[in-house]
C-alpha cells in the first residue's frame, strides 16, 4: 500500500507539537510545578529536555523517517540495511513495546478527555458557575463514579478521533493539526494574560520564578538525594509523556515526514510549541490559583476541582470557564488523534489493511478496553490488578514502564547498531558537524540510557 505523507514541513510539525501539547502540558504539568517547587521543576525539566529528549526525539523522527515503516517493523528495516542479525528483539521492545503503551494510553485516556467534555458542557451550561464552592469536589466525584456518563462522553471523543483519522494523513491528520493548531495558541495567550491580571497573581509568578533548593536535595542540614531524585523523575515522566516520546507516535509521524525537509530544525519548532505551552499553562493555572488562596499541592484535580473554584470568583468567569475548557478540548483531540493513529498505521502496513478498515478495528478495540477500564474506575466492575483498578493500571504501566523500556531500546538501538544509517537520513536535510555526531552518540549510549534506567528504579522503588 502506498505510503502517505505530510504535504509540508509545517505539517508535520503542528500535528508533532498537536500530538505533545495535550492534557499532558495543559492537565499534568502545572499541578507538578505546584508539587515539586516550581522554578525548580520548570529547571530541571529545561535540562532533560535538552540533554535527553533531544537526541531521543531526534532518534526516533529519524528511525521512522529512515525505515518508511510501522512502529514495530521499523527495527527490522533498518537493522536489514547495515546487516544486523537477532532483531526480533528490538521490535520487541521497541516496537510492540511502542503498541502495548499505546493501546494502554487509549484505554485510560479517552477516560479523561470524557472528563474535559463533561466539563466543558457544564461550563457551556452555565451549571459550573453555580456548584457551590464547597461542593465542587464532590461534583467530581459524582461524574467519576457515573459510569453512563463517562463511558458517553469519552465516547463521543472516540468517534470524532476515528473519523479524523479515517480522513487520512493530509485530509485529516494533518489539516486537524494546521487548524487547531493556531487556535490552540491563541486561546493560551488569552488566558495567561487575563490569568497575570488577577489580583494576587504576583504570588504566583514569584513561586514559578524563584528556585527553592529543597526541591534540588538540598536543605540546612546538608544535601539528601531522595528530594532530587523525586523531582527529576517526575519531570522526565512529564517529559516523555509532554513530548509523545516512547509511544512510537513520533515514529510514525517520521514515517510521513520528506526527507528533504530539516530534521534538526522541525524538532527545535516542536520542543519550542510543547515547552512554550507547558510554561503557558502553568502561566494560567499557578496564578490564578494563588490569586484565589488556594493550595498549589491539590495535584490531578487542580484542573477539575481547583479551577472551577477560581473561575466562580472571576468577572466574566463564564467567558473565561468556557474558553478554558474548549483549550482542553482541542489539546486532547491532537493528543487522541496521534496515538490513535499508532496502531492505524500498524494495521495498514503490517497486515496490508485499508485505512478505513484499520480504523474501524482500532475504535474497536479502543471502545473495548476504553469501557472495561471506566467500569472498573467507576465502581461498576470489580476489578483490579496489584490492588490498583484499570484506570490507575494503564496509566501506571504506560507513562512509566512502556514509554521508559521504548524510548531506552530506541537509544541503545541507535547508539550502537544503527548510528550510520540514521546519521546518513539526518544529512539528506540538514548539516551534521563531527562535535554532534559525538554529543549525539554519548547521549544516546550513556546519558539518556542512565536516566531511564533511574526513571525505572525510582518508579519500582517508589
Amino acid at each position: 500500500m502506498k505510503q502517505e505523507n505530510f504535504s509540508s514541513s509545517w505539517g508535520f510539525i503542528l500535528t508533532s507539537a498537536g500530538s505533545a501539547i495535550g492534557l499532558g502540558n495543559i492537565w499534568r504539568f502545572p499541578y507538578l510545578c505546584g508539587q515539586y517547587g516550581g522554578l525548580s521543576f520548570i529547571l530541571i525539566y529545561l535540562l532533560i529536555l535538552f540533554f535527553i529528549c533531544n537526541p531521543l526525539m531526534v532518534s526516533e523522527i529519524a528511525i521512522g523517517r529512515t525505515a518508511k515503516s510501522n512502529c514495530v517493523d521499523a527495527y527490522k528495516v533498518i537493522g536489514e540495511k547495515v546487516g544486523y542479525s537477532h532483531l526480533k528483539i528490538w521490535s520487541f521492545f521497541g516496537g510492540w513495546f511502542a503498541a502495548v503503551g499505546v493501546t494502554l494510553c487509549i484505554s485510560f485516556y479517552f477516560l479523561v478527555a470524557g472528563w474535559v467534555l463533561y466539563y466543558f458542557l457544564e461550563a457551556v451550561s452555565g451549571k459550573l458557575m453555580q456548584i457551590p464552592h464547597e461542593n465542587l469536589a464532590s461534583e467530581f466525584e459524582i461524574l467519576t463514579k457515573s459510569f453512563s456518563i463517562q463511558l458517553s462522553c469519552g465516547l463521543i471523543f472516540l468517534f470524532v478521533t476515528t473519523i479524523i483519522v479515517i480522513a487520512g494523513v493530509k485530509k485529516g491528520i494533518e489539516r486537524a493539526g494546521l487548524y487547531l493548531m493556531p487556535i490552540l495558541f491563541v486561546i493560551f495567550i488569552i488566558l495567561s494574560i487575563r490569568s497575570l491580571s488577577l489580583d494576587g497573581a504576583e504570588k504566583g509568578i514569584k513561586f514559578l520564578t524563584t528556585l527553592d533548593i529543597k526541591y534540588l536535595g538540598f536543605s540546612d542540614d546538608g544535601f539528601h538525594i531522595k528530594p532530587l531524585i523525586d523531582t527529576f523523575t517526575a519531570a522526565l515522566g512529564q517529559a516523555f509523556i509532554s513530548l509523545s516520546l516512547g509511544f512510537g507516535v513520533l515514529l510514525v509521524y517520521g514515517s510521513y515526514f520528506s526527507p528533504k525537509e530539516n530534521l534538526f530544525k522541525a524538532v527545535r519548532h516542536i520542543e519550542f510549541f510543547d515547552t512554550f505551552a507547558a510554561i503557558l499553562s502553568a502561566v494560567i493555572i499557578i496564578p490564578a490559583i494563588f490569586a484565589a488562596g488556594m493550595p498549589t499541592t491539590s495535584g490531578p484535580g487542580l484542573t477539575f476541582i481547583s479551577l472551577p473554584h477560581v473561575f466562580q470568583n472571576l468577572s466574566g468567569g463564564h467567558f473565561w470557564a468556557l474558553t478554558f475548557y474548549l483549550l482542553l478540548i482541542l489539546a486532547t483531540v491532537t493528543s487522541t488523534i496521534s496515538i490513535f493513529e499508532v496502531l492505524t498505521n500498524l494495521l495498514i502496513d503490517k497486515y496490508n489493511l485499508s485505512r478505513f478498515n484499520s480504523a474501524i478495528i482500532v475504535m474497536c478495540i479502543a471502545g473495548f478496553c476504553f469501557t472495561m477500564v471506566t467500569a472498573s474506575f467507576s465502581g461498576v466492575l470489580d476489578i483490579k490488578i496489584l490492588g490498583k483498578d484499570l484506570f490507575t493500571l494503564a496509566d501506571w504501566l504506560a507513562s512509566t514502564y512502556t514509554a521508559t523500556i521504548v524510548s531506552l531500546t530506541m537509544a541503545l538501538f541507535v547508539g550502537y547498531k544503527a548510528m550510520k544509517p540514521i546519521i546518513h537520513n539526518i544529512k539528506r536535510s540538514a548539516k551534521v558537524s563531527d562535535t554532534f555526531t559525538r554529543y549525539f552518540l554519548i547521549t544516546l549510549r550513556y546519558v539518556a540510557p542512565a536516566g531511564l534506567v533511574t526513571l525505572l528504579i525510582g518508579a519500582f522503588l517508589g
